[in-house]
């Protein structure tokens, strides 16, 4: 157990963060400016998939915090990552470059 934490909670909470991990991965891999494919996913598909993994994140946070905790939580990690994905492209492209240059 960690802390307090039974382990289906902590179970919860991995896979919330997984599905919401997924989620952003759907929408920011559709846009189509994304710099992690040669060519972003399918716009509307990849948006509808993305929407129901964050739906099902906040609905697995709802299970072990209260619900607008879990909204707030799930708003916060999407805002992390919709940060550190493009920076993290963006990295991944100058050392690239450093190594064929």
């Amino acid at each position: 157990m960690i802390g307090n934490a039974s382990m289906a909670e902590t179970a919860f909470h991995g896979l919330a963060l997984a599905a919401t991990v997924a989620g952003i991965a759907g929408f920011y891999l559709s846009a189509p400016r994304q710099q992690w494919l040669p060519r972003p996913l399918a716009g509307r598909s990849s948006r509808i998939i993305g929407t129901l993994a964050l739906l099902e994140g906040w609905l697995l946070w709802s299970v072990v915090m209260h619900p607008v905790t879990a909204l707030f939580t799930s708003l916060t990690v999407a805002m992390l990552l919709l940060t550190i994905l493009p920076f993290a492209a963006a990295a991944r492209g100058a050392m690239l470059a450093r190594r064929e240059g």
